[in-house]
């Protein structure tokens, strides 16, 4: 099952494969942090597979673009994507949020000594996202069911109504699902078949 698992992985990045395989030794060697994987048995969040580096690179070179000071990662697993923005950005706030006992256990390891990083145990798909007031939100596709993701978006657009510029980073999501939602506008894209790959939007609440 493990190497079905693996194979299935391996196999989705196809012509793409050696790039991916390129970022990920280049930044595991340069000592980036969060990159192990589970696979889930539960019927609703998926496997906890963290994103390639060679989207978080592109997404990083993205972002620097923009202004913003709360980064939240719904699905925060080991701790991958918030290490590698922690490392561009150190500047900003981070949030990890993680459902499953052993993801966040090593990840709140991995931060124990950082302040500006808050990492918690709960189911993110109930939380009210008001008390944490971020401004830049990343979904490494926690769902098994794409479209599971829509209410929680919509959710966050309504309780950040009040803000001027929220980013919305949607990872290994089939990219038409968010053509439902009028309030955000997509800004960057970038796939390499019809469900890897990300999309950024932009909520912008006018003054």
């Amino acid at each position: 099952m493990l190497f079905r698992n693996i194979l299935r992985i391996i196999t989705s990045y196809k012509f793409y494969l050696f790039k991916i395989i390129f970022f990920e030794i280049v930044y595991i060697i340069n000592g980036y942090k969060g990159n192990t994987f589970n696979f889930s048995n539960d019927n609703i969040k998926a496997d906890d597979i963290p994103c390639a580096y060679y989207f978080l690179y592109r997404i990083k070179k993205i972002l620097g673009r923009y202004n913003f000071n709360t980064f939240m990662d719904l699905g925060c697993g080991s701790g991958r994507i918030i290490y590698f923005f922690y490392k561009n950005f150190p500047e900003v706030k981070f949030i990890g949020i993680e459902f499953f006992s052993r993801q966040y256990e090593n990840c709140k390891k991995i931060f124990k000594n950082e302040t500006n990083i808050l990492i918690k145990q709960e189911d993110f798909t109930k939380c009210d996202f008001i008390q944490h007031n971020a401004n830049c939100y990343f979904f490494n596709n926690p769902f098994k069911n794409d479209n599971d993701v829509i209410p929680i978006v919509e959710k966050i657009v309504i309780n950040n109504s009040l803000k001027e510029n929220v980013l919305f980073i949607f990872v290994n999501f089939d990219k038409k699902i968010f053509n439902s939602l009028k309030k955000i506008k997509c800004i960057e894209n970038y796939y390499i078949n019809n469900n890897k790959g990300f999309s950024i939007y932009l909520l912008q609440n006018k003054k």
